[in-house]
């Protein structure tokens, strides 16, 4: 505000106050201004405003993955829009679902998790969706040893950045950004498309770091840093120098309409931009804000395919029907095909039902650690065959055992010792914006037979599954129960078409649990769970908890 010192005193006093008045007006203006949420598809195409709903929650957590709830009426075309998450891969929206929620000048961005659609007791349908938010991503990023080598080579063996805290940290996400984007030894989805080898050129990235130079940083003072890695989630490298620092991560997704990210900034609208901001308040270290020597002291001190999604065929009539089926008092349910299939609304006696849909996750899997059988003995035996050589030449007798001595430290478990995989389909369906990869651990050697089995956990770990909950009164229609008293029971395939839709499918699965309950006011009711009922736990712990037995057995045949 500019008040007009020509005026006399009063005039002068009268503007102020009338100001302090309208900036005070503006502010409960934009209190009573409800919050407005966006749904984006996977492209960063606008799909729907949401203005209508029960529960709308979102977290924003320093350093950290905000959780995001919106619960809305299943009759809304957004939430059929969040459902179909088939049509939406179909009408080239992509898989994946971006959110972002603008309140009083911020914003909360994210990505869908799951879907849970319920009918319940009293005849409402509504969907509740979960969220993560944008910080989420930056977890799906592993810090390789050497980001410029390919997987099979990485030298040296280890990563080490020193320098300006803020300035380390976002140049080592830059590095991860470069190899996913630039295809660095990494083919394209589709090798023919032009569009798909610009990788280059950062408008076109879907996550990008603020331009922050070693200068500007170390004249800000920030504290030294030195991220360590070898072939380590970037989250877990970073965490201990933000924390140290007093440093915070700033993300927000750049829409068209938004003043530039930074002054000159050419983006493509729906980037993600990180930054990092520095709340210490105070300057740490020397007045020059660390040295190398510093930085280092503080950092120890510190220290294939989608066919493994889930995939469901709706059930159509067939000629062939079981003749156990035909049999007057024969209860049980054919694999091959249920005869049981729960339609709420329809079907009689259900309570409740919900189904839930969790999308896929990372495209990218990476394991190893140590290079494959014969790879180190190889070179081993190659620098002392030379190193012999050259010692008998020079007559100066063996020194070939010496060499591999001082040498063994650089070279070994440099060679083919990680294995990284690219699930093409998944990447291809998941969008232009989407998670990246994960870094499985406890493989041992690359290139075995263990190594590959973990590839495949970490593909099945972050695949598109879905499950089922319904709560049924027992005999409506289908019997439970075991010892051929019942239809159906833990284990048995059974059908669910999902309340309301249009197309009328039918998702099969085994029944994964059963709940028997009852109370004084209700019959006994069982509530069947359809399909695997966990979750959405780390990628990388659900993936172990499904091989942490096989490790043993294959160290004990000595494949390991």
């Amino acid at each position: 505000m500019t008040v007009n010192t020509s005026l006399p005193l009063a005039e002068q006093i009268d503007q102020i106050l009338a100001h302090v008045e309208e900036t005070k007006r503006q502010e409960r203006v934009r209190l009573r201004t409800p919050m407005l949420i966006r749904l984006w598809d996977g492209e960063f195409h606008l799909q729907h405003v949401v203005r209508v709903f029960y529960e709308a929650e979102f977290e924003f957590i320093d350093n950290d993955t905000g959780p995001g709830k919106l619960v809305i009426p299943y009759r809304m075309p957004a939430a059929k829009w969040l459902k179909d998450m088939n049509g939406r891969v179909q009408r080239g929206e992509k898989r994946n679902v971006n959110i972002t929620v603008d309140k009083n000048g911020a914003r909360w961005g994210g990505k869908l998790v799951d879907v849970a659609v319920e009918a319940t007791e009293d005849g409402d349908e509504i969907l509740t969706a979960t969220f993560a938010s944008a910080f989420e991503e930056l977890k799906y990023y592993t810090v390789r040893s050497n980001p410029i080598l390919p997987a099979a080579f990485q030298f040296p063996r280890v990563f080490m950045l020193p320098g300006p805290a803020r300035w380390a940290i976002l140049t080592t996400l830059w590095f991860q950004l470069l190899r996913q984007n630039a295809n660095l030894w990494n083919i394209p989805n589709d090798p023919l498309d032009p569009d798909e080898w610009e990788g280059w050129n950062m408008s076109n990235w879907p996550i990008v770091v603020e331009p922050l130079s070693f200068v500007q940083d170390m004249a800000a003072g920030t504290i030294w840093g030195m991220p360590i890695s070898r072939w380590q989630n970037f989250v877990h490298v970073v965490k201990p120098i933000l924390e140290d620092g007093e440093l915070s991560f700033v993300l927000r997704h750049w829409l068209e309409g938004d003043p530039p990210a930074w002054p000159g900034a050419n983006l493509r609208h729906g980037t993600l931009v990180v930054g990092i901001r520095d709340f210490s308040g105070k300057l740490v270290g020397t007045s020059h804000g660390g040295t190398i020597f510093d930085g280092l002291v503080r950092t120890i001190a510190e220290f294939t395919e989608d066919l493994l999604d889930s995939t469901f065929e709706a059930i159509t009539d067939t000629p062939t029907t079981p003749s156990s089926y035909l049999v007057p008092g024969n209860k049980y349910t054919h694999p091959q095909l249920p005869y049981a299939v729960y339609r709420p609304g329809i079907t009689p006696g259900i309570r409740s039902a919900k189904f839930i849909d969790t999308l896929a996750t990372a495209g990218h899997v990476g394991t190893g650690g140590h290079s494959m059988p014969g790879v180190n003995e190889l070179i081993s035996a190659g620098i002392q065959m030379a190193g012999d050589v050259i010692g008998n030449l020079l007559q100066v007798g063996s020194i070939g055992g010496s060499i591999d001595t001082l040498l063994k430290p650089l070279y070994e478990d440099t060679v083919l010792a990680w294995m990284w995989v690219k699930n093409v389909q998944r990447t291809s369906n998941a969008g232009w914006s989407q998670y990246f990869e994960i870094q499985m651990d406890n493989a041992g050697k690359a290139y075995t037979l263990s190594s590959l089995m973990v590839l495949r956990a970490g593909l099945w770990a972050t695949r598109t599954w879905f499950s089922h909950e319904i709560e049924i009164l027992d005999d409506a229609p289908y019997l439970i129960g075991d010892k051929g008293l019942g239809h159906l029971f833990v284990g048995s395939r059974v059908g669910a078409t999902l309340p309301g839709d249009p197309t009328g499918e039918i998702k099969m699965d085994r029944i994964s649990k059963l709940v028997l309950s009852s109370d004084r006011d209700k019959f006994d009711a069982w509530t069947i769970t359809i399909g695997d009922d966990k979750k959405n736990l780390d990628p990388a712990v659900r993936a172990m908890e499904r091989i942490q037995q096989i490790f043993g057995a294959l160290h004990d045949l000595g494949v390991g």
